[in-house]
């Protein structure tokens, strides 16, 4: 029993990582005064790009992780991921070069994308039917806990230097030692290409649909700071309570997962989609604090929730060898509509001279309403 623990927790710590790139992003104005103390050619945008730039390696590493895992085996390419995150994740604590910096963000990037797709199919070769439901939504409820616990202790670590903001990640050393003693190599055999590629009408469908909640989720963690502040002239501390609520309401859902799979079957992702409908929506209306904190728990938690349930979908449609190959492709659908999400709220309105403030909401909340209409589609005319 205490074994199966420790392999359960084990499995479960390695999302903490998945969405550190971002945790050093409340340093951005403290690192462009160190980085252009030292070189006034660089500028806030190159800066800024240390947060960016590491997503673009995910989304890259991602598509070829499964041809790593090929090679070496689940359980290497995991430690290999988690050995990148904790080196090159510390290393700008060393240097203050910028461009030994930069070099070190991408390749945290890169250890990101080898295990993301893992973090996920490990745990269907190692549970299965309810607990494996459970175990995806607490995968990522880990996440959510990751990602506010770097962000924490990030902040913290401004209050003495800025520098000191890249020793969360030394945190990749107990987790990888904790995955090397306490998780076996996956018994599958290591799969062939032509075994764990797949591409059809299901594949398609989760690529569109992760985009879509890409656009979504991402547009509302970044537009909703810019409607509070800037449109309704609310304190800074207001969206990061919003924010802060979103990301608990996530953690919450995630551990909750499992039973509510359970009760409510296919129906549990069409649940989430109209709430995170109505959660964008909620915020075009007029400012209104207790209409704000429901819209952003909604959005946290159907977030989350709609994460899990596709990771379940892929468990439940797809064999073993090819769940790492199709996971990869539905985490990138997701990157590609993160990194997309400036252009399509941002850059497209100012073109065409429309409002940047509310009108993402309106595109967001509607964006989530095509998906609903089409997994209902897909839920009741493919029933398997």
């Amino acid at each position: 029993m205490k074994q199966n623990r420790l392999l359960k927790w084990s499995l479960l710590s390695i999302s903490i990582f998945l969405m550190s790139h971002l945790a050093i992003a409340p340093a951005i104005p403290k690192l462009y005064a160190l980085y252009h103390g030292a070189n006034p050619k660089i500028g806030l945008a190159s800066v800024e790009s240390l947060v960016t730039a590491p997503t673009i390696m995910i989304t890259i590493v991602v598509l070829v992780s499964n041809i790593v895992v090929g090679l070496i085996g689940k359980k290497k390419t995991v430690l290999l991921g988690l050995l990148l995150i904790t080196v090159f994740g510390a290393l700008p604590l060393f240097t203050q070069n910028f461009r030994l910096v930069m070099i070190s963000r991408l390749l945290l990037g890169a250890g990101i994308g080898l295990y993301n797709p893992l973090s996920v199919s490990l745990v269907s070769d190692f549970y299965e039917g309810e607990e494996r439901n459970s175990m995806i939504g607490m995968r990522t409820a880990f996440l959510n806990i990751g990602k506010a616990l770097t962000t924490f202790l990030c902040g913290y670590a401004l209050l003495f230097d800025v520098k000191y903001i890249f020793l969360v990640y030394l945190l990749g050393l107990p987790v990888l030692l904790a995955f090397y003693f306490n998780v076996p190599e996956s018994t599958k055999e290591k799969p062939r290409m032509k075994e764990s590629v797949v591409f059809n009408w299901r594949v398609l469908y989760l690529l569109v649909l992760t985009f879509f909640v890409g656009v979504s989720y991402i547009g509302a963690t970044v537009k909703i700071p810019t409607l509070l502040v800037t449109r309704y002239g609310l304190a800074t501390s207001s969206s990061s309570s919003l924010l802060t609520l979103l990301a608990v309401s996530g953690i919450v859902i995630g551990f909750a997962f499992g039973p509510l799979l359970k009760r409510l079957g296919d129906k549990t992702l069409l649940v989430f989609l109209a709430s995170m409908a109505l959660g964008n929506l909620i915020f075009t209306l007029p400012v209104n604090w207790p209409l704000f904190i429901l819209g952003a728990i909604l959005i946290g938690m159907s977030f989350v929730g709609t994460m899990s349930y596709n990771f379940y979908y892929v468990a439940k449609h797809f064999s073993k060898d090819q769940n790492n190959f199709v996971i990869s492709l539905v985490l990138t659908g997701g990157n590609i509509g993160a990194a997309l999400t400036p252009v399509l709220l941002t850059k497209l309105l100012e073109k065409h001279g429309l409002d940047v403030a509310v009108t993402p909401f309106y595109i967001t909340g509607f964006i989530m309403v095509a998906a609903f209409v089409l997994s209902y589609f897909v839920l009741n005319t493919h029933k398997k």
